[in-house]
């Protein structure tokens, strides 16, 4: 149920004057607004996982073409954008261990 929902409830709970429907909406509503900040955190926390798998894909990819085409002239654009996103996933792994594994 949406918010709107709750609160169309708790207006026909005053309406029809049943204070513990009233009680209990209010409740839900307390409860709900805890659960979506808590589901916007583990959003936020599968968003970085999903960065942080992306890089290693991309790091992967880049590694392999350095390994099989070393000589090519886009070899050092390769190497600059290897530390690149070596440097972001350090950053995303620090973000991670503070959202998700509250080690600082």
């Amino acid at each position: 149920m949406s918010v709107d929902d709750y609160l169309d409830l708790l207006n026909y709970a005053k309406a029809i004057n049943d204070g513990q429907w009233q009680a209990d909406i209010i409740a839900s509503l307390k409860n709900y607004k805890e659960t979506t900040a808590e589901q916007q955190r583990v959003d936020s926390v599968k968003e970085l996982w999903n960065r942080f798998d992306e890089i290693n894909l991309l790091l992967m990819e880049l590694f392999d073409k350095l390994r099989n085409h070393e000589e090519d002239p886009e070899s050092d654009r390769w190497k600059e954008r290897i530390w690149e996103l070596k440097l972001e996933r350090i950053t995303l792994a620090k973000l991670i261990q503070e959202r998700y594994i509250k080690i600082r």
